[in-house]
């Protein structure tokens, strides 16, 4: 049968080869238009002009102090200077240890030792000396001889490389230590007259490399908190129109990735003890608006069609949902009215701003002034990004408006893998605590995976009767916490246990990672709210970062996560061996 199905196109056929009529849109009535605005009362409004420059003043301060640690409050201090511009300021919070120390007592920075050993030697060949002196610095200041005590805890790939290059690589710890001490080499051999300067030049050219290259942290003054598993440090700068012109930035409870402003908050409890002539500048921004541009606003040219990749009509928010209403209504609503003013401030700088002056098409200025100024009709405004003073009592205290610090934050640093790694969990059952270290940081800046198996119980005599044994040791590497109080408090922190032996004798339990060290004494006293019920994951990793002057920066820093499980501990109580 065939198909009575027909198909039409319709095509235009203009009269002539213009486009003038269509592009212009005539409209048969415009009264009727003009009308129509008069009545949804588009005529009534005051916003007509559209800015066209804007001039943006505020004052920018660059911090000027810094301390590292926890300050007690009321605390009046001469902390000392820093220059926030001279590294990235995760560099400054995050450094723990020295990667390369100044004594070969142990067999700590071992492979660093040796490569800082072998670049001396470099930077002493590039001198115009009268004979070499690299042999005699190769006797004086040789890598040791591990005693065999020293051996035999080292894993096996440090022991052999501790005994391939004993007495015969430079150490660059003992070379490190000796020249911050002197400025010239004690070699054993007589030093001629003439090669004592490039000696000298040598020893303080390596020293300046090797300084450059190591973020040391002083071991007196650190930002990591060992109990808390968490970075604090203050810095301060001086703001020009303040009275109390002094601003403390505090990190409480730094333990991410990246340090920006939200990490921070003003501390009005200490004084670092800045001076007038540390006091920031004012700054005048002059620039365009922009009108802001985004999927779903309303097009601005008459034949543009509007993005269709984001239907706000088909967005069903809750109401609780505070973020994705204002979204809508900001859109929908006024979405062609608003501008973006790009000001561009300088990085590391505390800025707040003065004040702000609109001007329109038609000429008019609107002086806007900063949110949370006193002579505005309600200085306590609402806001959504901003500073806040924390009070003593840990509550969130007081926003702080019209207060901004741009951090000289890095975009991705260099990772390297994780060296030391522990897991602290909570064991209900048992109501204790266990931190478990699963990798231990070699001397060749390796991660040796720790083992925690448990050697198998030796086999009964079938002759004898079965011993009886109140409890199991627990795995290796598996550190007790026990839920103690704080004298005269009642804060309760969990503290390394002790087990008992096979003898029945108490033994404690001591850790092996530099991240169970504990403070400065050993202790190791750790609040009973930093472990969550989840468990929590504490790293070490070394990280690299090239900065905004093309120098290289390398230290170590300590991340937390959280945990995503741990393999049950098989510790047993009350059983029978056979």
């Amino acid at each position: 049968m065939a198909s009575i199905t027909t198909f039409s196109r319709l095509e235009p056929e203009p009269l002539r080869p213009d486009v003038i009529d269509g592009a212009t849109a005539p409209v048969q009535d415009p009264l009727w238009l003009l009308a129509r605005q008069w009545q949804v009362g588009e005529f009534a409004g005051h916003d007509g002009g559209t800015p066209v420059v804007a001039r943006w003043r505020g004052e920018a301060a660059r911090p000027t102090r810094f301390v590292a640690g926890p300050i007690p409050a009321e605390t009046t201090l001469q902390a000392p200077r820093f220059d926030a511009m001279a590294a990235p300021l995760e560099t400054l919070l995050e450094r723990a240890g020295a990667p390369l120390p100044t004594s070969a007592e142990s067999a700590d920075g071992l492979r660093l030792a040796v490569d800082t050993g072998r670049l001396f030697l470099r930077v002493l060949a590039q001198q115009s000396t009268s004979r070499d002196y690299g042999p005699d610095v190769v006797r004086a200041f040789a890598i040791p001889e591990p005693a065999p005590g020293v051996l035999a805890t080292l894993d096996p790939a440090t022991a052999g490389y501790a005994r391939l290059h004993a007495g015969r690589s430079v150490d660059g710890r003992r070379l490190r230590g000796e020249l911050r001490g002197r400025d010239l080499l004690r070699l054993g051999v007589e030093i001629a007259q003439a090669d004592r300067a490039e000696l000298r030049a040598a020893g303080a050219d390596w020293l300046r490399l090797v300084a450059g290259l190591f973020a040391d942290a002083d071991p007196d003054a650190t930002s990591w908190q060992p109990t808390r598993f968490e970075h604090t440090a203050s810095f301060a700068t001086r703001r020009p129109a303040e009275p109390a012109s002094e601003m403390t930035l505090t990190a409480h409870r730094y333990d991410s990735d990246t340090l920006d402003w939200y990490e921070l908050d003003a501390n009005g409890d200490v004084n670092l003890g800045t001076t007038p002539a540390e006091v920031g500048q004012a700054v005048t921004r002059t620039v365009m608006p922009a009108p802001v541009t985004a999927p779903g606003l309303p097009a601005r040219r008459f034949w543009e069609l509007e993005d269709g990749r984001l239907n706000l009509a088909a967005l069903q928010p809750a109401e609780t949902d505070l973020g994705q209403v204002l979204l809508i209504e900001t859109l929908s609503g006024y979405g062609n009215d608003w501008f973006v003013i790009g000001v561009e401030l300088p990085v590391g700088h505390l800025v707040s701003s003065t004040s702000l002056v609109v001007t329109d098409t038609f000429g008019a200025r609107t002086l806007l002034l900063p949110h949370g100024h006193q002579r505005l009709v309600s200085p306590r405004q609402w806001g959504l990004f901003q500073h806040s003073s924390p009070s003593s009592d840990g509550s969130e205290g007081v926003p702080i408006t019209n207060l901004l610090y741009l951090a000289p934050r890095l975009a991705q640093p260099l990772v390297g893998p994780v060296v030391e790694q522990v897991v602290l969990a909570r064991d209900e059952q048992a109501n204790l605590g266990w931190a478990v270290e699963q990798l231990q940081e070699s001397p060749l800046q390796v991660g040796v995976e720790l083992s925690a198996a448990r050697p198998p119980d030796a086999p009964g005599d079938p002759d004898v009767a079965p011993d009886y044994h109140l409890a199991q040791a627990p795995p290796p590497h598996w550190v007790p916490l026990l839920p103690v109080r704080v004298d005269g408090t009642e804060q309760v922190v969990l503290a390394r246990g002790s087990v008992l032996d096979l003898t029945g004798d108490r033994r404690v339990v001591s850790s092996v990672t530099r991240l169970l060290g504990g403070g400065p004494d050993g202790a190791l006293l750790i609040p009973e709210e930093e472990v969550p019920s989840g468990g929590l994951v504490v790293q070490r990793t070394y990280q690299s970062a090239r900065w905004v002057d093309g120098s290289l920066h390398v230290w170590a820093a300590h991340r937390t996560r959280v945990s995503t499980g741990l393999p049950p501990s098989g510790v047993r109580y009350d059983f029978l061996v056979e």
